[in-house]
């Protein structure tokens, strides 16, 4: 009788889809002589069997601590880079910060490094306002995104998660036929799959976090040449450039007229020679 029991448990899963409680509080109604709707009525108010187990939450018991991911993009001008770089590399250090990334590039007489820094959470501003000392800061962008409720929810649904694994793997000893071991197997890995997802979740937010992330680009931009010698100046050497460019292209043109009209006549050249000395054959 006990045996049959458990099978039409099974069976009665298969036909209603329900999830992993409902599939585990009807298998365990058969120990206590309760029938499924029974189960249900007390269980139900209370939260289904997760809720039997009792909800783990971190929060009700005053152990609460905030999870925010904070990010930062700042934008330094600087005559000189490389030691503005290396003065953001001390702050680093200081702050018991990680580089994450860190270039530099030089074009002409321009200069860029950008820097991706990790800092711990609590010397995130700190570290921030003291990058107004390594140049004149010309953009500052901050973000801090708080994902506590999601995490403390996820691992709470984690726990509840692995508790139902368990009671899966409790029925799963206990099946003795190959159709029982499948389907129970079959729900341990569905859960398995969905305990996975939110174990992946969590150690994202733990990834992000954990540290706070900056980054850093410093610069300098070029002159132009009106800055550096003045209108007057730039005008008379913009007239100078342009009355050399000009002569240059006339001094071209003269070297360049002679060598063309070479070229053309000694190609008539060679072009009569080569029809008289066809016209000569054909009499011949």
């Amino acid at each position: 009788m006990r045996k049959l029991l458990f099978v039409l448990s099974i069976y009665l899963l298969l036909l209603s889809g329900c999830k992993e409680n409902s599939f585990i509080g009807e298998i365990e109604s058969r120990k206590s002589g309760e029938t499924p709707e029974a189960l249900d009525k007390t269980i139900a108010p209370s939260g289904g069997f997760e809720a039997e187990y009792g909800e783990k939450d971190i929060r009700d018991e005053g152990k609460i601590e905030e999870k925010i991911i904070r990010t930062a993009y700042v934008t330094v001008r600087s005559s000189k880079v490389k030691e503005s770089y290396d003065k953001t590399l001390l702050l680093v250090k200081k702050y018991d910060g990680l580089i994450v990334n860190s270039s530099t590039s030089k074009w002409e007489e321009s200069e860029e490094a950008v820097i991706e820094i990790k800092v711990p959470p609590k010397y995130f501003l700190t570290l921030l306002d003291e990058i107004k000392n390594i140049g004149e800061i010309e953009s500052k962008n901050i973000s801090e995104e708080d994902v506590t409720e999601e995490y403390y929810d996820i691992e709470a649904r984690l726990e509840n998660k692995r508790k139902v694994r368990e009671r899966l793997f409790d029925l799963l000893r206990k099946a003795y036929k190959v159709k029982e071991i499948l389907e129970v197997e079959r729900e341990i890995e569905r859960v398995g799959e969905e305990i996975e997802r939110l174990e992946g979740r969590l150690r994202y937010l733990n990834i992000k976090t954990d540290y706070a992330r900056i980054t850093v680009t410093i610069y300098n931009r070029r002159i132009p040449i009106i800055e550096k010698i003045g209108i007057k100046e730039g005008f008379i050497r913009s007239f100078q450039f342009s009355v050399k460019f000009f002569f240059g292209i006339i001094w071209f043109i003269i070297i360049l007229i002679p060598l063309f009209i070479l070229i053309i006549v000694l190609w008539l050249i060679i072009a009569w020679l080569i029809r008289r000395r066809r016209h000569r054959k054909m009499t011949s």
